[in-house]
C-alpha cells in the first residue's frame, strides 16, 4: 500500500531546508566581511618635492611656516597646503565642508619656521590644535596662522612675538581673509575681529631671534632627540618665552 506524506510534514521539511540555506548565506557574508581589508587610516603624509598647494598652486617644500593637509571624500591621498591660511580658506568654504574628513596641521613647536620639516610626524590633528593669528612671521603666501598642538606652546609664542590664540572653531572666513601681520590697527576692518590680540612682551629685545636667526621655535627632545642638545633647547626656550622682569 502506498503511503503519502502529510502536508504538514512537507511544509516542515521545506522550512528546515530554507533555514539551512539562510544560515549558509549568513556564514558566507560573515566570512567575506572578515577577510575584507580595513580602510587605510587617514594619516598625515610626507611633503615631497613637487607637491603643490591645493589653493594657491605654489610649490610647498621650500616655503616657510607650518603647512597643512586635508583628507577629502573622493581623494585617495590628502590635499596639501603650503600655509595654514590657505588651509583655512579651503576648509571653511561651504562647498568643501561636507566632504572634509581628517584634517592635519604642522605643530610649529616641532619645526624650523623658515625651513619646515617635510616629515609626516610633524603633523597633528587640526581640529584639536591652537592657532596664533596676527603674528608677525610670514608664510608661503604672506600672513598666516602659527599652529600648535598645545595651548601653552601657543601662549609662549604670543608672549615672545605677539598675536592672538584661537581654537579651530574660532577661525572664520572673514578673519582668514583679513589676516595681517601684527594686531590690527584701531579703525581698520580687521580691528573688530581681534578680540584679545596682544603685542610681544619685548618687541625691541635684541635677545629675541628673528625667524631667519632662530634655530627653531621649540625643538622638543621628544621630536628629534638626536638633533638637539640640552643647552640648545634651553636657549630656544628663552628665545620663545621672553618674560618681563
Amino acid at each position: 500500500m502506498k503511503i503519502h506524506a502529510s502536508p504538514w510534514r512537507r511544509v516542515s521539511e521545506r522550512c528546515t531546508a530554507l533555514a539551512w540555506l539562510l544560515a549558509a548565506l549568513v556564514v558566507l557574508l560573515l566570512t567575506a566581511c572578515g577577510t575584507g581589508q580595513a580602510p587605510p587610516p587617514q594619516a598625515a603624509a610626507d611633503i615631497h618635492k613637487g607637491d603643490a598647494c591645493a589653493v594657491c598652486g605654489m610649490y610647498i617644500d621650500a616655503g616657510p611656516g607650518p603647512r597643512a593637509e586635508a583628507w577629502v571624500q573622493g581623494y585617495k591621498a590628502p590635499l596639501k597646503f603650503g600655509s595654514t591660511r590657505d588651509f583655512f580658506a579651503y576648509v571653511l568654504d561651504p562647498e568643501n565642508q561636507a566632504r572634509l574628513q581628517q584634517l592635519l596641521v604642522q605643530d610649529s613647536a616641532r619645526i624650523h619656521w623658515q625651513h619646515p620639516s617635510n616629515a609626516a610626524r610633524t603633523f597633528v590633528d587640526a581640529r584639536a590644535a591652537w592657532y596664533v593669528a596676527w603674528q608677525p612671521w610670514h608664510g608661503l603666501m604672506g600672513p598666516t596662522f602659527a599652529s600648535f598642538a598645545k595651548r601653552q606652546e601657543a601662549a609662549a609664542f604670543v608672549r615672545a612675538h605677539g598675536g592672538e590664540i584661537l581654537g579651530f572653531s574660532a577661525v572664520t572666513p572673514e578673519l582668514t581673509s583679513l589676516l595681517g601681520y601684527g594686531c590690527p590697527a584701531e579703525g581698520s576692518p580687521a580691528f573688530v575681529l581681534a578680540k584679545s590680540c596682544s603685542k610681544a612682551a619685548h618687541p625691541d629685545d635684541s635677545s629675541l631671534a628673528t625667524p631667519d636667526e632662530q634655530p627653531d621655535l621649540l625643538r622638543r627632545a621628544s621630536a628629534a632627540p638626536h638633533e638637539i642638545n640640552p643647552a640648545q633647547q634651553a636657549h630656544q626656550h628663552v628665545l620663545l618665552d621672553a618674560k618681563a622682569h
